[in-house]
């Protein structure tokens, strides 16, 4: 079986880097997956806008072609920075909510487990 070989992109900066590897984790995928993910799920909106664009017969719209060579637009990513943030604080509110039932359906457990194997009373 072939291997690929490891991809380095330059220029990505700390923040980004790190707010991709909280969603991976979140999604519960490697960090290859979902960036592999997130740059198909891109590229096929910007295919699709250049797609509506062009098909309501916009003459100064850009083809398909040109709108995935077209910039970044930073605002687009830093709303989408932002709403990551705001689903990762809410995973994390669930996760401690989860944590906290789980650690008292345990602590009931044990208590239950306790009051079983403890010998009778009288």
């Amino acid at each position: 079986m072939a291997t690929t070989p490891p991809w380095s992109v330059k220029g990505v900066d700390r923040d980004a880097r790190d707010i991709a590897k909280r969603a991976a984790q979140a999604s519960g995928q490697t960090l290859g997956i979902w960036l592999a993910e997130a740059i198909r799920a891109f590229a096929e909106a910007q295919a699709v806008h250049a797609a509506e664009s062009t098909s309501w017969g916009d003459p100064t719209a850009p083809a398909p072609a040109a709108a995935a060579a077209a910039p970044v637009d930073d605002g687009r990513i830093a709303e989408i920075e932002e709403r990551l943030a705001r689903l990762e604080a809410a995973l994390n509110e669930h996760r401690e909510r989860s944590e906290h039932a789980l650690a008292d359906l345990a602590r009931g457990f044990v208590a239950l487990a306790e009051k079983r194997s403890a010998p009778p009373a009288g």
